[in-house]
């Protein structure tokens, strides 16, 4: 597994690699499309409960602790309207936070996994990765970094419900903003070309991040079932 160097962001990408807008980020594959995170949604098929804890542990080592990605590309922009945006997501992630909490003590403790010892240094960077990238200074970057986790977050917030459903924890619905707000706000910024091309490639970088976390809790998962012999 590879992780960004946070010192990548702010390099000049090939347009070829590069997606021009939030949108194009976005095809590029989101949370909903990772099969792990599919399988962890499957209410045909319940997820294993020690999978389910691993999630809790690891999303709430990822996005539990603040300052967050957010709050950080919240000091990157002096426009009122997208502070607006800032300020709106930056309150509805407090109570994200406070709930990774409470699903990480509902859910359990999580199994011994084969490669344990670097799994947690693994998120630690990962985490370090996604700060670096909220506290770019390229215009535009951090911001795009912000829009896509609001948009992701609709589809990680999934695997969190069902949790909570499986923990028997009353949950109250995201109050971060529509993906309709968003997806406006982006687009009235990309007018400007440059803005929206730094926009769409912090958005692919933070969905990269994700990416690389479901593919690591994947590999987790797949260790202790070949371990139990499941």
């Amino acid at each position: 597994m590879s992780f960004i160097s946070p010192g990548a962001f702010d390099r000049a990408q090939p347009e070829a690699v590069s997606p021009r807008s939030l949108v194009a980020a976005l095809d590029q594959g989101t949370s909903a499309t990772h099969d792990f995170v599919i399988a962890l949604t499957d209410r045909a098929n319940p997820a294993r409960a020690v999978d389910l804890a691993d999630a809790a542990h690891y999303l709430c080592l990822l996005h539990g602790r603040y300052p967050g990605l957010i709050d950080y590309a919240a000091t990157r922009s002096a426009d009122p309207n997208v502070g607006k945006w800032l300020a709106h997501a930056c309150e509805a992630f407090v109570g994200e936070r406070a709930l990774l909490t409470r699903l990480t003590v509902a859910a359990g403790p999580i199994t011994s996994t084969p490669g344990q010892d670097k799994c947690t240094p693994a998120i630690i960077n990962l985490r370090g990765a996604l700060n670096a990238l909220s506290q770019s200074d390229r215009q535009g970057c951090a911001l795009g970094a912000a829009f896509a986790l609001a948009l992701d977050w609709v589809h990680v917030r999934t695997v969190m419900d069902i949790i909570a459903d499986r923990t028997s924890l009353d949950v109250r619905p995201c109050a971060l903003p529509t993906p309709d707000e968003t997806l406006e706000m982006a687009h009235e910024l990309s007018a400007n070309g440059a803005i929206g091309r730094a926009i769409g490639f912090g958005a692919s970088q933070m969905l990269l991040q994700h990416r690389q976390f479901w593919d690591m809790l994947a590999e987790r998962a797949m260790a202790r079932r070949l371990q139990d012999g499941v």
